[in-house]
């Protein structure tokens, strides 16, 4: 089989792509190695939610824009895109290299040739284990984000949460609310405040352009690292202050274990204070921006996240004192792009590339954290990159 554009992957990112590549009549194929949106579909617990509102969503389809959908939403709207889309699922690819005349794809039904490759599988897909997991005792259920799904199916007793950006603190509220005692291994993630001088951040942050901010504008380039920042589902300011005054117990970074005991180090307090210096930040963005429009806003609402909460975290845990019976490994995910012919990707495994373009012509990417700008790796980012790629891809084929 040949064809003009190849797509592989079929989520949020994949079908993007192929709105816009059909809008500008380029012939081209998806391939999903599961089902449409499969990672939405089996890497997402049961409360998960968006958190964010419906006008940044657009690339799911029309909706009200303050919609905050649950994860079966999500899903059934990445389904509804991929009946419009030329989507074959279960159709894995496991090898991509360079021809020629374009790209050969070794896929689980066959060789295909492509003139053009949009990779759009995303990074954001693998889960991230670190070497400690393997020292905690047999006894203990342990999970990653990618596998927690409710309270229900861990067994009873208090919850060990291993990092605390947006995975680590919604898992944490889900937990509470069943009924769960939590211990939260914290690590440093900024907070947003949702609500700033009478308006929703986001709002003000798109005005003052910070979605857009492009890495090679950054004077700090080592943000481009950092975790999404804490917001809580349905549109909510969370933090770790509050999630204390809830009844979670807050320690610093887990290093070392030693039969039934681990033992944390002292980071809890820089932790806390990484969430307050980013949401100061974020609130003078938002100041900046009011008055270099001449904008009247009210006053800045008060943030009781801001209220200091009193700091006393164990230095280690007797995790069988504790009646601790599961640990959940909220430690992020990295992409597997170990089907990308070497050549293209550099040392570390990651894709070689120049903004959304590969190292060789005819090879694009989407849906990767910082692919052209701050936006680009989250749902309201693809639309934008995925209309400049396939412009780009209608221009090589001499569209």
């Amino acid at each position: 089989m040949r064809v003009d554009c190849a797509v592989v992957g079929a989520g949020p990112a994949g079908l993007a792509a192929s709105a816009a590549l059909a809008a500008r009549g380029v012939e081209h194929v998806v391939l999903e190695r599961g089902r449409a949106g499969e990672s939405w579909r089996s890497q997402r617990w049961g409360s998960f939610r968006l958190n964010t509102p419906g006008w940044m969503n657009g690339v799911l389809g029309p909706q009200p824009g303050d919609a905050y959908h649950p994860g079966p939403e999500v899903v059934a709207r990445l389904e509804r895109l991929a009946a419009a889309s030329p989507v074959r699922e279960g159709v894995g690819v496991t090898r991509l290299a360079p021809t020629g005349d374009g790209y050969a794809l070794g896929t689980d039904a066959g060789e295909l040739r492509a003139r053009t490759v949009v990779v759009a599988t995303g990074d954001q897909n693998r889960p991230r284990l670190p070497a400690l997991a393997g020292a905690f005792p047999d006894r203990l259920a342990q999970a990653h984000t990618a596998g927690y799904r409710d309270p229900g199916r861990l067994p009873e007793g208090a919850v060990l949460v291993v990092g605390s950006a947006q995975s680590g603190c919604q898992i944490t509220e889900d937990l509470l609310a069943g009924g769960r005692r939590v211990i939260l291994a914290t690590s440093p993630a900024g907070r947003l405040p949702w609500r700033h001088r009478g308006r929703d951040t986001v709002e003000w942050l798109l005005d003052a352009g910070f979605f857009d901010q492009r890495p090679r504008d950054l004077p700090d380039p080592s943000v481009m690292r950092d975790a999404q920042p804490i917001v809580a589902p349905g549109g909510r300011s969370l933090s770790l202050p509050a999630l204390a005054r809830a009844g979670v117990t807050l320690a610093g970074r887990p290093v070392a274990v030693d039969g039934e005991r681990v033992a944390f180090d002292d980071s809890l307090a820089a932790n806390v204070a990484a969430g307050d210096a980013f949401a100061a930040r974020v609130r003078g963005l938002a100041d900046e921006s009011i008055r270099r429009r001449g904008l009247d806003a009210p006053p800045a609402e008060p943030d009781g996240h801001d209220v200091p909460v009193d700091l006393d975290p164990p230095a280690s845990l007797d995790l069988r004192a504790e009646r601790v019976a599961a640990v959940v490994w909220c430690t992020g995910f990295g992409g597997d792009f170990s089907f990308i012919d070497p050549a293209l990707v550099a040392a570390d495994g990651t894709p070689r590339r120049q903004d959304a373009a590969g190292p060789m012509p005819g090879l694009w990417y989407l849906g990767l954290k910082w692919l052209r700008r701050r936006g680009s790796g989250i749902l309201f980012g693809f639309p934008g990159d995925a209309a400049v790629v396939a412009d780009a891809v209608r221009a090589h084929l001499g569209g």
